[in-house]
């Protein structure tokens, strides 16, 4: 091959055209690819620049003087020679059979012949690379190509570019190269080639250098090869080009059936980068002949995005359903916001989001949702929900209005979702199973008359499957206590397997958990059994508490109609304020929940009051209404201390805590944030196998509220704390035990609580803060538990008078005075019988005083000690005649008397609190302000 063959030119002296040959062909021979076939055309290049150097004339001799010695015979194998005949022949080459007959018949030779048949056949395809990859392929079985691949790093550059090539796609078969001549499929195959390769690996500079050269053939009116070149146009993102306007013009007017859908897509690529919608809605239409649904809502995705985000957005979420995208594709790749500012659209934008990138989230949790939602978009969104949650009754409504709606659509994109959403609605009705009865109760649902059921039949129960019967429960959450009671009996719905799993959306999962976990519960209280018009409605409402996000509730209660008398006191009715004002904390409101402690939704409610109080509120506002006993700021206190004053926010855990059975509005509360500080116990390295009550580790023990856990306070009193733990700790370990414990025992020694008003001054500011607010829940809890028993008892709740009992202290010292001058002083003349007489006087008033003064103590073990110090002393005065004995007895019964408890004592109390109704813990425990 001289150096014009190499360069596919004719002997020529224009050099501009030589460079230009010589461009061509350096895009063929890559230096890297081909360092061979670089350097074959870098010296004939060079050649050629020499030669025109030195002259034409003298150059064309020396040409031909080498041609000349070129064309000498060189010895070639027979098998080589059919070969490059094979090679030659235009009508043979393109036919496979060919080259695997070829390559049977090499492999019936010795193996060295094999051997140089096979590099001689590599030699010759390296410089024919315009051979289709399929040819290549035959070789690569035939001639056992693949062992380049373990051979020297040369081999096996050269077994992987034969690899790349003989699987590169190529949009021409072998038939219809046949039909062409033997410059003509060089041709082709020659541009074709250098496309495919540049498309496969996505070198766009590349592909646009190869299509600004000018073409040497007239390009073939194949369908595979205009497509190749409108791929070629879509992947520079043309935007306007005469050659794929005509090529897509045309290609339009063929039918479906003519192209694949990958191909029409091309099509559609190219129409969109030229803006021509028209073609895009003939692409669509014959998508959807072709059941290419995905790939045509992927379309008319595009052409939405332009006027109608949310519609985009349906059409998009319509597109996952048959052929889903990657989420990271979503998030990433698309430029899908900012959102509608209308706040109905907003809710199904951000729903509609959420399922591209593979998130339930909570934007729109049930039919309601969608009020004051209007217009065929609307509609859209409304069957796509419908079709992923709803029930099978709206479903069936939503396809009739999406039926009538259809031919009202304004766009190609309207038609187009419309269309989509109703094949999804109908895929999702045939799943439908269940028996025909079933159907028809099912069909009920999402009307008052659901909640008026019979029972389940036995055929009826039987007639889904258990994975069938949870997604009917996931539709139609609001099931009938009898229906969920049946289904609980036949452990389709077992409350171990829904608190392991999830169930979308997100109340519905909160209802189940809380239906299966309280077995006594019934739906049916909501309505307090007085059921009413739209009570399905409400009800709907009701439960949606359960979960977060949605409409703004008050958008539903207007919507819906006004509750019916009968229902202002009953437990809907406790719900209404917080729809009217969701970003308000209502106190009272809350406190009133606990009229239904049944209703488990007020948890979640309450849950959110505190949620609110933690992000609005200020620190000293909260701790300011945690002394006035207001559970949800005591609780907000908890959660905003918990990491830096970790102590601390036990202490207001257990003060909510203590106080749950009588508030069961707050169990989800207390139960919540009794995790999150059992988890940061772990996190800080608190967790002990042992805690002892005189250390301050002893509070972090106490993050439990069961009750039969606390220990009585007289167990504290018998170890003395250490240093670190008197001034604050052990104390409010006592107070919090004695709250945890209530009052229905003998009452608590109140000394050890002294300490945190003797001790304040040793604390910091948030522990008297803290303090402050513990004492105010304990005189909560004397102020009850008085209220309570005055209520009960009457006057009889008090049941001793320490007043009375000091007084009395005081008269029987008067009796001693008046006995012992007659039986120690001399001149005193006193008959024995008189002597005796006074002797019992005093010792039954003694007794008496005693028995009194012994009654409210609270400890067995002191009121022994009492009686038999006083009976001890009393004798021993009496029998030495000790005036110092005596006086000790009288002082014994005073301090006593005074040491006694001023509030609540062995199941009664002072007589003075019970006439004032009155308690002052503060001043009980000597606090001075």
């Amino acid at each position: 091959m001289n150096m014009w063959e190499v360069l596919n030119l004719e002997q020529t002296a224009d050099e501009s055209i030589i460079k230009k040959a010589y461009r061509v062909k350096l895009r063929q021979h890559h230096p890297e690819e081909d360092p061979e076939g670089f350097k074959l055309v870098r010296e004939a290049y060079e050649n050629i620049l020499q030669w025109l150097k030195n002259g034409a004339e003298e150059s064309a001799q020396q040409e031909q003087v080498q041609t000349a010695e070129a064309k000498e015979p060189a010895e070639v194998h027979p098998h080589t020679e059919a070969f490059n005949q094979l090679l030659q022949d235009p009508t043979k080459r393109m036919v496979l059979a060919n080259w695997k007959a070829w390559t049977e018949t090499s492999q019936m030779l010795q193996i060295d012949e094999q051997q140089k048949i096979s590099d001689d056949a590599i030699t010759v395809v390296l410089a024919n690379r315009w051979l289709p990859p399929s040819i290549i392929d035959v070789l690569w079985d035939g001639l056992s190509w693949n062992l380049l691949l373990n051979g020297e790093q040369q081999q096996v550059e050269l077994g992987e570019f034969l690899d790349e090539w003989r699987e590169l796609p190529l949009s021409i078969s072998l038939d219809e190269l046949v039909e062409f001549s033997a410059p003509e499929q060089r041709a082709i195959l020659s541009f074709l080639r250098p496309l495919h390769i540049a498309l496969a690996r996505g070198q766009l500079d590349a592909l646009e250098y190869h299509l600004q050269q000018s073409l040497t053939f007239v390009l073939p009116d194949l369908l595979n090869v205009k497509i190749s070149v409108l791929k070629s146009l879509v992947a520079l993102k043309i935007k306007s080009s005469v050659v794929s306007d005509a090529l897509v013009t045309e290609l339009i007017q063929l039918p479906a059936e003519n192209l694949t859908v990958a191909q029409w897509e091309t099509v559609a690529g190219t129409a969109n980068l030229t803006g021509n919608e028209k073609a895009i809605d003939s692409v669509t239409e014959k998508l959807l002949s072709l059941d290419a649904c995905a790939e045509a809502a992927e379309l008319q995705y595009s052409a939405a995005l332009k006027h109608d985000k949310l519609l985009a957005m349906s059409l998009a979420c319509l597109r996952q359903r048959w052929n889903p995208l990657p989420p990271v594709y979503w998030r990433n790749e698309r430029q899908l916001f900012p959102a509608p500012e209308s706040s109905s659209e907003e809710l199904m934008f951000n729903w509609l989001y959420g399922q591209l990138v593979s998130h339930n989230n909570g934007a729109i949790s049930h039919r309601l949702d969608f009020v004051g939602a209007e217009g065929r978009t609307a509609l859209i969104v409304k069957a796509i929900w419908a079709a992923h949650s709803g029930s099978w009754a709206w479903m069936s409504s939503l396809r009739q209005e999406l039926i009538e709606t259809l031919s009202l659509a304004e766009t190609q994109s309207e038609r187009v979702a419309m269309t989509l959403v109703l094949k999804c609605l109908q895929e999702e009705m045939q799943k439908q199973g269940g028996s025909e009865t079933l159907q028809q109760k099912l069909a009920h649902y999402e009307t008052d008359a659901f909640f008026s059921q019979e029972a389940l039949t036995m055929e009826e129960l039987s007639s889904l499957s258990k994975e069938d019967w949870l997604e009917c429960v996931r539709r139609h959450p609001l099931l009938p206590d009898s229906w969920y009671r049946q289904l609980e009996q036949a452990e389709v719905l077992v409350v171990d397997e829904i608190r392991e799993g999830s169930i979308y959306p997100f109340y519905i999962d909160s209802l189940c958990f809380y239906r299966s976990a309280n077995p006594s519960y019934a739906l049916s209280s909501v309505w307090q059994n007085s059921p009413f018009e739209s009570v399905f409605d409400w009800m709907l409402f009701f439960v949606s508490h359960l979960g977060t996000g949605g409409l703004p509730k008050q958008s539903i209660v207007d919507a819906l109609p006004t509750l019916p008398e009968a229902q202002q006191e009953g437990p809907i009715s406790l719900i209404l304020p917080f729809a009217a004002r969701p970003d308000e904390y209502l106190p009272e409101s809350v406190e009133s929940f606990s009229k239904y402690p049944d209703q488990f939704i007020y948890r979640l409610v309450v849950d959110r009051q505190v949620s609110l109080l933690v992000e609005k509120a200020k620190p000293e506002v909260l701790m300011e209404k945690a002394k006035a006993r207001d559970f949800c700021a005591t609780m907000a206190l908890s959660r905003l201390l918990e990491k830096e004053h970790f102590d601390e926010a036990v202490v207001f855990w257990n003060l909510v805590a203590a106080n749950v059975d009588s508030n069961p509005q707050f169990h989800l509360v207390v139960d919540w944030q009794q995790q999150s500080l059992m988890r940061l116990k772990e996190e800080k390295g608190l967790v002990k196998e042992t805690y002892h009550y005189v250390k301050p580790e002893f509070l972090h023990a106490m993050i439990t509220n069961n009750r039969e856990w606390f220990a009585p306070p007289e167990e504290f009193e018998e170890h003395s704390p250490e240093d670190e733990a008197k001034d604050f700790h052990y104390p409010m370990c006592i107070l919090l035990t004695q709250l945890h414990l209530g009052l229905e025992g003998d009452g608590y020694n109140m000394a050890s609580l002294k300490v945190l008003a003797d001790r304040r001054q040793k604390q910091t500011e948030l522990q008297q803060d803290t303090t402050d607010v513990a004492v105010e829940y304990l005189d909560g809890m004397y102020r009850q538990k008085l209220e309570k028993d005055i209520s009960e008892k009457g006057e009889k709740a008090a049941t001793y008078s320490k007043t009375k009992l000091k007084f009395l202290s005081f008269a029987f010292f008067a009796a001693w005075v008046f006995v012992f001058p007659m039986t120690v002083m001399r001149g005193l003349e006193v008959s024995e019988e008189t002597l005796g007489v006074m002797t019992i006087f005093l010792f039954i008033t003694h007794s008496l005083l005693a028995w009194q003064v012994s009654r409210p103590i609270i400890t067995k073990g002191n009121r022994k000690k009492y009686l038999f110090y006083s009976i001890f002393t009393l004798l021993a005065a009496m029998i030495f005649r000790s005036v110092f004995l005596a006086f000790i007895n009288v002082i014994t019964h005073y301090l006593t008397a005074n040491g006694l408890n001023d509030l609540y004592s062995r199941g009664g109390w002072d007589r003075k609190v019970v006439a004032r109704r009155e308690i002052n813990m503060r001043k009980v425990l000597g606090f001075r302000d």
